[in-house]
């Protein structure tokens, strides 16, 4: 079987190659530009070609079996990057006109906070309405992703939805945010947490919950790929306890990173540098306290591992990086 994964080269896209590579699958990989250091050395069928060309996608399409979507921009900045509305929008939807017309299995990947959180005492769960109003760009770029899914399943399209939750884990090659933030923790560059909410999910998870989607996902179903949900605090002291860094042991209202944020935005702009804080951020930073994935986990088989066995793992793939050398 021959898989095509675009963005194939990304944090949890060089994953989902290797889990594919392992499970004795052959994979096609469309990224822009050069093959990235992420899928050096990897026996791969790599396409230089970018998802919002209509003939790159129709290149990278022929003869494989499977489609998994992966190309997506993140960007919480002020400034956004002005290709993440188009990668994210139209992108998919080249993806998905080109996987309609050839008939082929698609596994799009979209993200949980494409989900509408509130009421954030309810569970987060697959029938939550998508977050179409969602004030975040790059959030409200998923939910929009989704329903040209959605509205292509409706037309035939043989697809399955996974929304995967904050990844950790190694194979963090660029880093991530996640792994930058972790990195400045270890060396005292964050003095003092603000009291965020998020779940932890190891990539390698999320990986094999893609593969089972493809293979078990009923279409047009969602599966939310998530993990446990904890406090920035319990994160930042077990990640202390892994490392033997210090890191800060209490939290601020989330009140005061709002309260901070127009000087945080004015110090940014005199510096010409990202803020240290911006308002996606904070607005990422809200989850429910129960994120479920009991429907991922009853239909398609899927497992996560303990948190402090994926946190090792980052931190030693941060150590082999040399990211936490002094």
């Amino acid at each position: 079987m021959l898989a095509l994964v675009t963005g194939g080269g990304g944090r949890l896209g060089n994953v989902l190659v290797r889990r594919l590579l392992e499970n004795g699958q052959r994979v096609r990989v469309l990224e822009p530009g050069d093959r990235p250091e992420s899928l050096e050395d990897l026996e791969i069928d790599f396409v230089s070609g970018s998802v919002l060309d209509v003939g790159d996608v129709a290149r990278a399409v022929e003869g494989v079996d499977v489609v998994y979507h992966l190309a997506a921009k993140i960007d919480l900045r002020p400034k956004k990057d002005p290709m993440m509305m188009p990668i994210n929008i139209d992108g998919t939807r080249n993806v998905v006109e080109a996987c309609l017309s050839t008939g082929l299995r698609l596994v799009h990947t979209s993200s949980h906070h494409a989900l509408e959180r509130e009421p954030l005492e309810e569970p987060l769960t697959e029938d939550k309405p998508l977050a179409l109003e969602e004030k975040c760009d790059y959030h409200r770029s998923k939910a929009i992703g989704e329903t040209i899914v959605l509205d292509a399943c409706k037309r035939g399209l043989n697809a399955t939805i996974v929304n995967p939750g904050s990844l950790i884990g190694p194979y963090d090659y660029e880093p991530s945010m996640i792994g930058a933030v972790l990195i400045d923790m270890y060396f005292g560059r964050i003095p003092v947490l603000l009291e965020m909410l998020s779940d932890y999910v190891d990539v390698r998870d999320v990986a094999d919950g893609m593969i089972a989607a493809a293979q078990k996902g009923s279409v047009g179903e969602r599966y939310v790929l998530t993990g446990d949900v904890i406090p920035v605090t319990e994160m930042a002291s077990l990640y202390g306890e892994l490392t033997g860094a210090k890191v800060p042991r209490r939290a601020l209202p989330l009140w005061v990173g709002w309260a901070v944020l127009p000087f945080a935005l004015a110090g940014g702009a005199i510096t010409n540098k990202d803020p240290f804080i911006t308002a996606d951020v904070l607005r990422a930073s809200v989850s429910n306290e129960v994120v479920s994935h009991d429907k991922a986990h009853r239909e398609l088989g899927y497992r996560i591992r303990p948190l402090r066995e994926s946190l090792a793992d980052a931190v030693a793939w941060y150590r082999e990086r040399g990211w936490l050398n002094v």
